[in-house]
């Protein structure tokens, strides 16, 4: 399973790479060789077995996941987001600046092809890795873009290698991976075809975790971004003004001459509008308890196992984890429903008196 995260982040990689300039390509690869061949002194000084446990460790496992969801979802932000004339060098610089996971990767290449080359060079080995990457990346880009000539179907290619990635590091890098153990003959089919389904089961709904709890915080602090506009809104009015979503729609109606259909088509306009605003409270209400229901019973399993074999601190790790998960969800759903109550009544308000407002136009 390692050689297929490897691959595919390598892919995933080179596909990414492939969507932007030739020279965001040969800047990349340049500064990652020379990152490479810097840290060749720290791959000589490692062992094997000493690689390897810090590679099992809980942490790192955990920080490569995250590292990955993170990368996977601003991939997919970026992938379905177009760039226009002025944001193509931004785009360009995200895209290329997305491959976090692929240094860690070749330098986890790069000492294992320090400890296999037994007796050779070191520094010539450097060397010689450091110059095929300078020079393959930007190679096998360039293959990607003649095998794939169209920009979509490069896009596509990269968000499939994304979601594989994400999928089989999240099933990685879990502290209780899925172990297939042997089949025993006494046992029924039927019993064995049930354990199967309900290891995958756990472990699906382990890799869910991280994603979650990252959804989670992005959310609280979209909750707050939510709150402090909403305040913005409410010293606005309560100064007795308007919003400026109603103040748009009013010089829109004063910039035509009053019509039945021409005042219909901007109240309309502007409701559609005030329920695009609304949907964002909406969604934090609804997504903020189930957000935390999902984080609640994902983390109460391991903490039952911890009770049941006695880790009273990995229980009580898991468990503050559960509280949280449960709190943050309800804090977001909380500020969702606040904030959609308030701007519904506020936007019902604003509608009637564009109303007024337009029938007081066509009756003069």
């Amino acid at each position: 399973m390692n050689d297929v995260l490897i691959m595919l982040i390598v892919l995933s990689s080179i596909f990414r790479l492939s969507r932007v300039d030739r020279r965001w390509q040969l800047a990349y690869s340049l500064v990652l060789a020379l990152a490479l061949w810097w840290s060749m002194r720290y791959a000589v000084q490692l062992s094997k077995p000493a690689l390897a446990a810090w590679l099992q460790t809980t942490e790192v496992r955990q920080l490569m996941a995250i590292g990955i969801t993170l990368e996977t979802m601003l991939t997919l932000l970026l992938s379905l987001t177009p760039a226009g004339p002025r944001r193509r060098p931004l785009h360009a610089l995200a895209l290329t600046a997305l491959n976090v996971t692929l240094p860690p990767t070749l330098f986890y290449m790069l000492a294992q092809t320090v400890f296999r080359a037994v007796g050779a060079d070191l520094s010539l080995l450097g060397i010689l890795f450091a110059a095929a990457v300078a020079v393959g990346l930007p190679l096998l880009c360039e293959c990607a873009s003649r095998l794939l000539p169209e920009p979509g179907s490069r896009r596509d290619a990269h968000l499939l290698m994304a979601v594989l990635l994400c999928m089989v590091g999240l099933f990685i890098s879990q502290h209780n991976p899925l172990i297939y153990e042997p089949i025993h003959t006494e046992q029924s089919i039927l019993t064995i075809t049930m354990e199967i389904i309900s290891k995958a089961l756990f472990g699906i709904a382990n890799a869910l975790l991280i994603p979650d709890i990252i959804l989670l915080v992005f959310f609280f602090f979209r909750s707050l971004v939510l709150l402090g506009g909403t305040y913005r809104q409410f010293m606005a009015r309560r100064q007795g003004g308007h919003s400026q979503l109603y103040d748009k729609y009013l010089a829109m109606l004063r910039s035509k001459a009053p019509s039945e259909p021409w005042t219909d088509y901007v109240v309309t306009q502007f409701e559609a509008e005030a329920q695009k605003d609304i949907n964002l409270s909406r969604l934090l209400t609804k997504l903020g308890p189930v957000l935390g229901l999902i984080g609640t019973l994902i983390s109460m399993s391991p903490a039952l196992v911890g009770l049941s074999t006695g880790d009273i601190a990995g229980m009580a790790y898991n468990m503050q984890v559960v509280f949280s998960a449960t709190v943050v969800g309800l804090f977001i759903s909380a500020i969702g429903l606040f904030t959609q109550q308030l701007k519904a009544r506020w936007y019902a308000k604003d509608a009637s008196q564009l109303d007024y407002d337009s029938s007081l136009r066509i009756e003069d």
